[in-house]
């Protein structure tokens, strides 16, 4: 018989590779102790951090320019606002408060999504403890990382997936509030709601789930029971009230922006009604995919392994808890697409937050020590593979098929062309940069004077350049002519007919000089007041 270990060690020293034993998994020299729920934390949280480092360093090494959200946020993070043209705020602020300590640079714009998801998947390992043993949470977690959500759209620092983490505190929080109750439970509650919405208006998907689930609950049978979830309410509708008071003020420019989405305008899609459906589900199943093939795999490692009970599977109520919050978010949104919303397939992407917590039932119980071993090798094999695929695919394999993609623009060369040629036509430095979204934003984000963006040179869009910082500080103007079939904003162009001094730069897309061109017309728009512009 072994001796116990001492559950203050976090690990202990083995003597060899051996293979696991009950209990105990030994992980090079040290070894595990399965049953200490404190050691499986350790666990789940270096996976995370392997997670987190794994995809911020391979996505920063290969790509030379963010995904186009990523710009976006790094363009409206200039003014911190109640919203902003398209979407409620609290992405913007993320990202804000992560450049603020590392710089406005492009990884750190893959660190704040990909921490969104870290954040998340911990949550989601904590509603496992609820519902199964820490083993099996641990398991649960690592399925719920191979998400192609979770991972190759992680680095993407969207309203989609910046909206993970306060989804899946928004559950917790719920599933805490009605297990123990207590009126501040429900008040945070209401800030996670309130959060969720600040986030991404599809929030109100999973506040109507949450509010189905409570209502078949048993421990919310009675008048008394629902006090707390009036008292989310309110916390909620007080936090959400300067977002609200924006809306009325700005002539409710997101609400605009999401009549447009759910009437297809955002996209060229020709598909019929329920082709559209269909192309829906199977888009989600085809991101799922990781995570179904990784449940596969665990099944076939541990076909011959020795079963046992496993503990906490019994927990009905909280099953039910996962099962209606993975199926009902889903089901809820065929629904709005079978009565006529033309659905975005990015949607979803908080649906599928306790896919990994409900593919436990698929999974054997088994030795702890064997089940650890094989999610290890699954999780880490399989992170590997979609990681690197991520990398090669947007940095060595675009390059090399000498093809133009967004994660090989040149955004370097063509910031550092276009500052020397403001500093060669101008003596002041460049304050304001005029252009669409992802043109000047990579400018701007690259150029040694850091301008402010006037996207499409339009004050409802980018409240933070005023009429006068125009007039004083002049403006860089950059336009993309490759597709001259595309008529300029006629903001943009009484600006451009404005300018007295204009010009082209013409660089190679990718790494060879002899493969297709970017052609970029620029032009200044001269200070009236140099000496009054913010330096």
């Amino acid at each position: 018989m072994k001796p116990a270990i001492d559950p203050s060690l976090p690990f202990e020293p083995a003597a060899s590779n051996a293979a696991p034993v009950g209990n105990r998994l030994r992980l090079g020299a040290w070894t595990i102790d399965l049953a200490d729920a404190r050691q499986m934390g350790r666990l789940t949280i270096a996976f995370l951090a392997f997670h987190l480092l794994l995809w911020v360093v391979l996505a920063t090494i290969s790509h030379r320019a963010p995904p186009w959200d990523n710009i976006e946020q790094l363009v409206w993070m200039q003014s911190l606002e109640w919203g902003y043209y398209k979407h409620p705020p609290f992405p913007t602020w993320w990202v804000h408060f992560w450049t603020s300590i590392f710089g406005r640079e492009i990884w750190v714009t893959f660190f704040a999504a990909q921490l969104n998801v870290v954040l998340m998947l911990v949550l989601v390992w904590r509603i496992a403890l609820h519902v199964t043993d820490p083993v099996r949470a641990f398991a649960a977690t690592v399925l719920s990382s191979l998400l192609i959500y979770h991972g190759l759209h992680g680095i993407m620092a969207n309203h989609n997936t910046l909206q993970l983490m306060p989804v899946a505190l928004l559950l917790w929080l719920s599933l805490h509030a009605v297990r123990d109750g207590g009126w501040w439970r429900w008040a945070l509650v209401g800030a996670a709601a309130a959060l969720c919405l600040l986030t991404k208006y599809s929030a109100l998907i999973w506040l109507a789930i949450i509010g189905a689930w409570l209502l078949q609950d048993q421990r919310m049978r009675s008048l008394r029971a629902w006090a707390g979830p009036l008292m989310a309410l309110l916390v909620c509708a007080v936090l959400v009230g300067p977002h609200i008071e924006w809306l009325v003020r700005e002539g409710a420019p997101s609400l605009s922006y999401v009549n447009q989405a759910v009437n297809g305008e955002h996209d060229a899609s020709t598909m019929g009604h329920w082709g559209r459906l269909g192309n829906f589900l199977v888009i989600q199943l085809a991101r799922a995919l990781p995570l179904l093939l990784g449940v596969g795999l665990l099944r076939l490692m541990l076909r011959r392994a020795p079963r046992q009970l496993a503990t906490g599977e019994p927990q009905r109520p909280e099953w039910r808890f996962v099962a209606i919050m993975t199926l009902g978010p889903v089901l809820l949104t065929s629904l709005l697409g079978v009565a006529g919303v033309k659905l975005g397939s990015a949607w979803a992407a908080t649906f599928f937050i306790m896919l990994g917590v409900m593919a436990m039932r698929w999974i054997p119980a088994v030795v702890p020590a064997q089940l650890v071993k094989a999610v290890l090798i699954v999780g880490l094999v399989m992170e590997l593979v979609l990681a690197s695929g991520m990398a090669i695919g947007s940095g060595w394999l675009v390059d090399m098929t000498n093809r133009p993609a967004r994660s090989n623009f040149p955004s370097v060369r063509l910031a550092k062309e276009l500052d020397r040629i403001w500093a060669e036509q101008m003596q002041q430095p460049l304050r304001v940069i005029v252009g669409e979204t992802w043109l000047a934003g990579n400018v701007s984000v690259r150029s040694r004077h850091q301008p402010m963006v006037f996207i499409d040179a339009d004050p409802a869009k980018a409240p933070w350049i005023r009429p006068e910082m125009m007039r004083d500080c002049g403006a860089l103007l950059v336009i993309d002519r490759r597709n001259q079939a595309d008529p300029l904003d006629p903001r943009v162009n009484d600006l451009l007919l404005a300018a007295k001094r204009s010009g082209m730069v013409d660089i190679p897309w990718t790494r060879h000089e002899s493969g297709p061109r970017l052609i970029v017309e620029w032009a200044i728009v001269e200070p009236a007041n140099p000496n009054a512009c913010p330096r």
